[in-house]
């Protein structure tokens, strides 16, 4: 705590909240106890710096520092447990606050300038001291954060300056404060909606250049469903893939159960079937693009892990039929990238041709699909085929073949290979970490209504 020269003020001793369980770790008010009395010179602000630093860097091991729970979790379960902890923490953010701004605002000072420092130099950020300088200094941490947002977004995405970013800011709690900058605070917006304007700015700028690339010899390559049931029947527990869920939701009984089964069990069921079944789909795909080996890149994608296949299931099929998780049809999948939009063609041809699809391929890749194209007994069969640059779609464009295939095991999964073309496939690299952040908007939203919804006291932080 700093005190004015000469006063004669006490320290005042406040009872902030301990976390339990965190025996031997170090918390916030090891810098209150750092903020020692000054004058507010530039030699004071030096050392209580140093000691920020110190007890920052030395001392990470021991700091307790919540951070928003990943992905990885259950949508329900991530906005509950994030509620629960800006709710509960909401006062020790404000009691750390008050300690730090002292009698002459030196220690808040100190410590939004110490801020500042480590966003600039890409340092490793205490989630914890960020939101306490937020209590004190909002504008000038909104500052930071939207310039380092926007630096960080701007193309080209450096890979080591988003993993900072993401570890190191976008998981933290801040993004769930209101903004205080002019002409967002009566709108009553939040820091995370000026992330998302960000990322969508960023978008469009990368979307002008891919919109202006036309391909009008892949616009007659008609999109449709062949598995029976059509479109709405594309799912890794139809019939003639195999992949039920073991129990009925009528008698798992509750909501919860319901939900827990399909986004848990349910949902390791089919990523362990991918896992089977990958390496045989990858070496079955190589080898029907072979042919062209010399003239395409072949990229296995890696089987969706436990996180992106949750997040998937609960942003685009959360309206779906249960259980939503047999709705990911994406979960073993490869990509193949053209130079041009003939050889695209080709290849189309040659895939189809080798899920017994003859009488609807011509030799030079054009596709006229009829009814006779579903073959069940084929080691693929075509599910769908979906065209992108027959949509009218703009920005990142692709064919994507939804494909069943089955294994020397006997599994059965729908797969997806995708048809790239090498002049887009730019566009998507440079867009995916933007995606990223667009995916998370759900779940902010749904913190920010649930807390308005049973915290309305709590308006100042959300």
């Amino acid at each position: 705590r700093d005190e004015r020269v000469g006063a004669q003020v006490p320290r005042v001793e406040t009872e902030v909240p301990r976390v339990q369980g965190a025996e031997g770790m170090r918390g916030p008010e090891l810098l209150v106890s750092g903020l020692a009395p000054g004058t507010g010179s530039e030699a004071d602000i030096a050392k209580i710096q140093e000691r920020l630093a110190e007890v920052l860097n030395a001392g990470q091991d021991r700091l307790y520092d919540e951070r928003v729970p990943e992905a990885s979790k259950p949508m329900t379960e991530r906005v509950k447990v994030t509620v629960n902890t800006l709710y509960r923490r909401r006062t020790m953010f404000e009691q750390y606050a008050n300690d730090i701004q002292g009698l002459t605002g030196l220690g808040a000072f100190a410590a939004l300038t110490y801020v500042q420092k480590v966003i600039q130099k890409r340092q490793p950020v205490w989630g914890d001291l960020l939101m306490i300088v937020m209590q004190s200094r909002p504008i000038e941490v909104e500052v930071s954060l939207t310039r380092a947002a926007r630096e960080t977004l701007s193309a080209p995405i450096d890979t080591e300056e988003w993993i900072w970013f993401r570890d190191n800011l976008l998981s933290t709690y801040v993004w769930f404060s209101q903004s205080r900058m002019p002409g967002f605070e009566h709108q009553k917006a939040h820091l995370y909606e000026r992330l998302v304007d960000i990322a969508q700015e960023k978008i469009k700028e990368q979307a002008l250049l891919a919109d202006a690339l036309r391909f009008p010899e892949l616009e007659d390559v008609p999109s449709a469903a062949f598995i029976p049931g059509g479109i709405n029947e594309l799912r890794q527990d139809h019939r003639t893939v195999g992949n039920f869920a073991a129990i009925k939701p009528q008698l798992l009984g509750s909501t919860e159960n319901v939900q827990f089964y399909d986004l848990n069990v349910y949902l390791n069921q089919l990523l362990c079937i991918s896992k089977v079944v990958d390496s045989q789909f990858q070496d079955y795909m190589h080898s029907v693009f072979a042919p062209m080996k010399d003239e395409i890149v072949f990229e296995s994608g890696p089987p969706k892990n436990l996180a992106r296949s949750r997040a998937k299931a609960q942003t685009d099929y959360v309206d779906c039929a249960w259980p939503t998780t047999a709705h990911l049809v994406d979960l073993i999948r490869c990509s193949i990238t053209f130079d041009s939009a003939a050889d695209l063609k080709r290849g189309l041809g040659m895939l189809l041709r080798s899920a017994g699809m003859k009488s609807g391929v011509k030799e030079d890749g054009s596709v006229i699909l009829q009814e006779d194209c579903w073959d069940p007994e084929s080691k693929i069969t075509v599910a769908r085929i979906k065209n992108g640059f027959s949509s009218g779609k703009k920005g990142y464009r692709d064919i994507k073949v939804n494909v069943i295939f089955r294994s020397d095991q006997g599994f059965a999964m729908i797969g997806e290979v995708a048809l790239v073309l090498a002049k887009l496939r730019d566009y998507k690299e440079a867009t995916h970490e933007l995606y990223e952040i667009l995916r998370e908007r759900d779940f902010f939203s749904q913190v920010v209504d649930e807390m308005q919804l049973h915290h309305p006291e709590a308006q100042d932080l959300v």
